[in-house]
C-alpha cells in the first residue's frame, strides 16, 4: 500500500522526489545487471561468447532485409511524387483520382 504523502510540505516532497529518482535509477541499474548476468549465463551454457550470440542475431536480421520496391506510379505534375502500388495511396494520387484521373494514367 502506498503511503499518504498529501500532508507533506513542498520541501519534504522535493526531498522525496530526489530519493525516489535515485531509487528508480538504482533499480534500473540492477535490472540491467540482472539481464546482463542472464545473457552471460545463456552464452556460457551454449559455449559461446555474448559477442558471438549478438553477431549471430545481427547476421540473421541482415538476411531478412527486403530491398526497396521500385515505384510503379509517378505524378504528372511532380516527378518526385511516386508510389510503389503497395500500402495506402499517397495524398497526391488520391487528389488526382478524385479529379477524375485513372490509376493507369500514372503508370511508369
Amino acid at each position: 500500500m502506498m503511503p499518504d504523502i498529501s500532508n507533506l510540505s513542498v520541501e519534504e516532497l522535493k526531498k522525496l522526489q530526489v530519493e525516489a529518482e535515485a531509487l528508480i535509477a538504482s533499480k534500473k541499474d540492477q535490472a540491467i545487471e540482472d539481464a546482463y548476468n542472464r545473457i552471460v549465463e545463456i552464452a556460457e551454457n551454449l559455449d559461446l561468447s555474448v559477442e558471438q550470440i549478438l553477431e549471430f542475431g545481427s547476421s540473421k536480421r541482415k538476411k531478412s532485409t527486403r530491398k526497396a520496391v521500385e515505384p510503379r506510379y509517378r505524378s504528372k505534375t511532380n516527378a518526385d511524387d511516386t508510389w510503389t502500388g503497395r500500402g495506402k495511396q499517397p495524398r497526391w494520387l488520391v487528389a488526382e483520382l478524385e479529379k477524375g484521373a485513372k490509376l493507369e494514367d500514372f503508370l511508369i
